[in-house]
């Protein structure tokens, strides 16, 4: 008699501690972010936590060079790329479209303040390069859908 009500005991905490753990992780399920995981060690003066990922120089050059020469916007509606140039000296501005297999696609030169408006193109992934006179100025890519 005792054991069977010890085992009733034991059943009735699990199920308490299943449900509350359900409760608990039922707010980050809901929101879709992962669940934080705890350590329970502690650093100590030998230990150095690990470093955050920063940009490197060249990294943040080309991410500076990549917003300096043209600016890209997209037109959803009617599935076009707008492309306006920035002021550049005055130099003229090559710019390339290719297909995601590195095909030339279109090829325009550009003034300071130019406007072209890539259209016609059929959906997908397409990359644009920028030069200024020999040198790469800007790339990237974008997406008709």
């Amino acid at each position: 008699m005792k054991l069977n009500s010890t085992r009733k005991q034991i059943q009735k905490i699990v199920a308490l501690s299943l449900s509350a753990g359900v409760l608990f992780a039922q707010p980050a399920l809901a929101e879709a972010k992962p669940v934080k995981k705890f350590s329970t060690t502690i650093n100590t003066e030998e230990e150095e936590p690990a470093k955050k990922k920063t940009k490197t120089k060249a990294q943040k050059n080309f991410a500076s060079l990549n917003n300096s020469s043209v600016k890209i916007s997209p037109d959803v509606l009617k599935r076009e790329m707008h492309v306006v140039a920035k002021d550049n000296d005055g130099k003229l501005i090559d710019f390339f479209v290719f297909d995601i297999q590195g095909t030339l696609i279109q090829n325009y030169k550009m003034k300071a303040k130019d406007h072209y408006r890539i259209a016609g193109l059929a959906r997908g992934t397409y990359i644009y390069r920028v030069f200024c006179g020999d040198e790469e100025t800007a790339a990237g890519k974008f997406e008709i859908r």
